[in-house]
């Protein structure tokens, strides 16, 4: 029995010898001048914020509405206006008309619209909700691309937790493989045991290969949320960021941030604003709108005078005016029971996620405290048993797979609460 212990000491030392050196580092290209970043989630964020195509065009859309809002209000151009009257004909040329220099009357006149008072502001008034809207429009983008990073950044650190894991199992599973081998080349063993921890460690490298290709994509989805090159580096030992403690996530105060500052809820606030402002000003078209003229007056070569003229339109095309008023109504109406749509679907999504969030917490303590710490002294007393010929290989490979999958349990339950944090915070619009 020592020939077997002394064998499996010496594998474990080198085993640990060898461990110390690894170093893990990105593949791929190098992008020269292009540095590794990713060590928080705030950082990306940062980039995101300052390089996303998208939150540039929300932020160009949102300057063109701020931009509107200065014209909205403004007056129609003056027109200017000649007018040649008392042209008579040539008496020797037939119908031709004579010289206007003499003998006609020359009337140069300016004109400017003035609508009904009132009007002018409401117009302002419209495009100020528009300019609100687009810019809590940005908000929102702004809202949408900072989850998306938090999710691309849990999926990049779980993938290297669980390559971590896949590791760390592979080099104890070749420690148990050698030791197999050893014990059947001793006649202590079964060739049957040999080639099944064989075949449990290449399911581990496996493992490794899967998970890696799950870390590039990870990596390629936050570099093309940050738009940088796809294969461009990022740090290897992502820190996840702080799950909050329940206790201080209450579901009514969420639910209640959420209704009042999802960027989506207030911009259809702005919505309702502009459209019962474009209700008014539709109410307001029965009030007539007024054309002033002033000009100066020529005749005979000499300027003899000056005139003034109010003009204004007659509101008579009924149909015309209350179907404007009962559309700008009807966009109103919807315009609010949208909102009060939304803010309903709003508190559904967050008690959703809330009790998502909290029973993956329960699950995280229940694996910490109970099932993970048991897999691991289970693999090792299999482990041990194994050593010292007390146990077959199949409690050493059953008690493995445990191990394994308890781990792969807890990575799970770990990205669900990141994901679910990210999607509170994308519910009520920002950071908890």
């Amino acid at each position: 029995m020592a020939a077997p212990i002394k064998i499996f000491t010496a594998v474990l030392a080198l085993a640990l010898v060898l461990g110390q050196g690894t170093v893990w580092a990105e593949d791929g290209p190098h992008h020269h001048g292009v540095q590794a970043v990713g060590a928080t989630v705030d950082e990306l964020i940062a980039i995101a914020k300052s390089m996303s195509p998208e939150l540039q065009i929300a932020a160009l859309e949102a300057a063109a509405a701020s931009a509107k809002v200065d014209g909205a209000g403004s007056l129609a151009d003056p027109k200017v206006s000649l007018a040649v009257e008392d042209w008579s004909s040539n008496r020797n040329g037939g119908n031709f008309p004579s010289n206007p220099a003499s003998q006609t009357t020359k009337k140069l006149r300016v004109s400017q619209e003035l609508p009904f008072w009132g009007k002018r502001d409401l117009k302002r008034e419209i495009a100020e909700a528009g300019a609100r809207k687009a810019t809590i429009l940005k908000r929102q983008v702004e809202n949408e691309l900072v989850a998306r990073v938090k999710v691309a950044y849990a999926e990049y650190h779980s993938a290297h937790r669980v390559i971590d894991i896949a590791h760390d199992l592979h080099g104890r599973m070749a420690i148990i493989a050698t030791l197999a081998r050893a014990r059947y080349g001793q006649a202590l063993g079964r060739q049957q045991d040999v080639t099944r921890a064989q075949v449990e460690k290449a399911q581990m490298e496996v493992e490794i290969v899967r998970m890696d290709a799950e870390r590039r994509k990870a990596r390629v989805k936050i570099n093309r949320l940050l738009a940088r090159p796809l294969d461009a580096p990022l740090v290897e030992a992502p820190a996840p960021r702080p799950i909050p403690a329940m206790e201080g996530l209450d579901l009514d105060a969420l639910t209640a941030r959420a209704q009042s500052a999802n960027p989506e809820i207030v911009a259809q606030l702005a919505t309702i604003d502009g459209a019962e402002k474009s209700r008014a000003l539709a109410e307001k078209s029965w009030y007539p709108d007024f054309e002033l003229t002033a000009g100066a007056v020529k005749r005979e070569g000499e300027w003899r005078g000056y005139e003034a003229m109010v003009a204004m339109n007659i509101p008579l095309q009924w149909n015309l005016r209350t179907s404007e008023i009962g559309e700008a109504k009807a966009m109103a109406g919807a315009a609010r029971t949208r909102r009060e749509l939304r803010a309903l679907e709003l508190g559904n999504e967050v008690a959703d996620a809330w009790i998502s969030l909290k029973s993956a917490h329960e699950v995280e303590k229940l694996l910490r405290e109970s099932q993970l710490p048991q897999a691991e002294i289970g693999f090792q007393a299999a482990a041990k048993g194994y050593e010292l010929g007390r146990s077959e290989l199949l409690d050493v490979l059953l008690s493995e797979q445990q191990l394994w999958k308890s781990n792969i349990d807890l990575i799970k339950v770990l990205f669900e609460q990141q994901m679910r944090l990210a999607e509170l915070e994308k519910l009520v619009g920002g950071d908890l």
